[in-house]
């Protein structure tokens, strides 16, 4: 097994990259120089010994380099659906080579044109698509006198993004992966697991070799922003839910797009997607829901349109 060639396929932030990083460690029998970037995605694999390819499967023709790799092992990470929120997340703040210097979501909520603009080529599709969406969603039009879209466009924007999760690419891309007859899957669930994930090295792939990698693995999650803002979210959302006061600070846009939209499917007659100013507490939203006027609940529209999915607490 250690003779054989790998490809791990993946959407973006499903873990490909560290996935194929450990792939080549395992088969080099020893820790290789870790492969964080600025943003913290190991998109930094410019060590010798990086033989192991990962495609996001969204980008153009990646499918045809997987057909192409007929004799390699298929590593397939793919993500349970109430992820989506987290794969967003690292869509737009973890899918680059580090240009930004940080997580990218916290670059495109201050200039959303420059955030287009350092793009790397195969992300400017998806990118032409926002400013267009944004341009027809909410008349906002970026160029270079208008950089800057405003916040509370933004995270009515990613709210947005969130309802139509089942009509997004990375969402049909992970069903298809899910599905690919070839593939030896593993979740995300268990890439975040350090013993599940050593596990499926040493049961799965029948590696021989036993490596240490905790301290790694450990810096893998910390520097994982959009993971940590995933978290967070949930965080707050369960504190509403269960009466709890908590303090709403250090969080993005896109952060409190997942607590809009998670306080929205769970109150659904209560709307949360217009706030021009986020809470900065929880005792703020709880208030907000007290006193909502009765007269004024009404599921939203998007919630009528995938009405399968979003149905009263659910």
């Amino acid at each position: 097994m250690h003779d054989k060639e790998f490809l791990v396929i993946h959407t973006p932030g499903a873990f490909g990259n560290f996935m194929a990083w450990l792939i080549d460690c395992y088969r080099a029998g020893k820790m290789l120089p870790e492969p964080f970037n600025g943003c913290g995605a190991s998109h930094d694999r410019r060590y010798i010994g990086s033989v192991t390819r990962s495609t996001d499967t969204i980008g153009e023709d990646h499918w045809e380099v997987v057909l192409r790799h007929s004799q390699s092992k298929i590593i397939g990470c793919w993500w349970p659906s109430e992820y989506f929120p987290y794969i967003l997340h690292a869509y737009y703040g973890r899918t680059n080579d580090g240009q930004f210097g940080r997580c990218a979501v916290e670059y495109l909520q201050e200039s959303f044109y420059d955030f287009v603009q350092k793009q790397i080529t195969s992300d400017v599709p998806q990118q032409i698509e926002d400013n267009n969406d944004l341009r027809s969603l909410f008349n906002v039009v970026v160029d270079t006198v208008n950089k800057k879209v405003p916040r509370h466009v933004l995270r009515m924007y990613f709210w947005y993004k969130l309802i139509e999760q089942e009509n997004n690419i990375v969402e049909k891309e992970n069903l298809k992966i899910k599905q690919y007859p070839r593939a030896e899957l593993i979740s995300i669930e268990e890439i975040l697991d350090y013993e599940k994930l050593r596990s499926f090295f040493t049961n799965k792939l029948r590696f021989k070799v036993n490596l240490n990698f905790k301290s790694t693995h450990e810096k893998f999650i910390a520097r994982n922003r959009s993971l940590q803002e995933y978290i967070k979210s949930q965080e707050i959302f369960n504190a509403v839910k269960n009466g709890q006061e908590m303090a709403i600070d250090d969080i993005s846009v896109m952060g409190e797009a997942m607590v809009l939209f998670s306080l929205e499917k769970h109150f659904f007659d209560i709307p949360f997607y217009n706030q021009i100013e986020f809470f900065s507490n929880t005792k703020q939203i709880l208030e907000y829901v007290k006193f909502f006027p009765h007269v004024l609940r009404q599921p939203n529209k998007l919630f009528h349109k995938h009405y399968k999915k979003f149905q009263p607490n659910g």
